[in-house]
């Protein structure tokens, strides 16, 4: 936000809200609130503003919850590459444990990334933006996959780690499976370690 953006708003001259801002109050409404109550205009009234000015930046609540996910798998994605050690076993287990610290710590968030609210996002939107994610996991894990295991093979053995790791953190929201974190890990040790057994063919 700029100073030279001000609006009258509510009978005052205010600095405009930015996206960033409608971004923001919106995350905090879906994280105090559940996602069904985020709409454009329980934004607007959060930030002080009417309706109009947030149709400037976002076409519909499906379009500003769909942004938030997108944010949020960014998120997820930075926290699970900074500074990874070189060894592959260690990269992996400290993304399990980033993976599952995220979880635990953004619930509102990850269940908005991975649409299990019903909450209205676009799917296909979402989806594109968590393919730079599935890329990242499947070169870390491709060296883990055996002695000349291919770029194909690292992404196979990355999405089933990824389908292993969000199947268990759906339990374990849902109480359906109250999952530790080192029974995570110890999951996901045993997934990788299947993965060598495979001869090729």
């Amino acid at each position: 936000m700029t100073t030279d953006e001000m609006r009258m708003s509510r009978g005052r001259r205010r600095p405009v809200a930015g996206r960033e801002h409608i971004l923001s109050a919106g995350r905090a409404i879906g994280v105090r609130h559940g996602w069904r109550a985020v709409t454009i205009r329980s934004v607007a009234h959060e930030l002080g503003y009417a309706s109009p000015l947030l149709y400037e930046h976002f076409r519909d609540k499906e379009d500003l919850l769909t942004q938030i996910a997108v944010e949020a798998i960014a998120m997820l994605e930075n926290r699970l590459t900074e500074n990874l050690p070189k060894d592959g076993n260690a990269a992996v287990l400290i993304m399990v444990e980033r993976y599952w610290t995220f979880m635990l710590e953004h619930t509102q968030l990850y269940r908005l990334m991975n649409g299990m609210d019903g909450a209205p996002i676009d799917k296909d939107a979402v989806s594109r933006s968590a393919q730079n994610l599935c890329q990242v996991i499947g070169d870390r894990v491709q060296p883990l996959a055996g002695e000349g295991a291919t770029a194909a093979d690292g992404q196979t053995l990355g999405d089933e780690l990824w389908a292993l790791l969000h199947g268990m953190a759906a339990l374990h929201l849902d109480r359906f499976v109250p999952f530790e974190l080192e029974r995570v890990t110890n999951a996901a040790l045993r997934l990788i370690g299947g993965a060598r057994l495979v001869p090729k063919i």
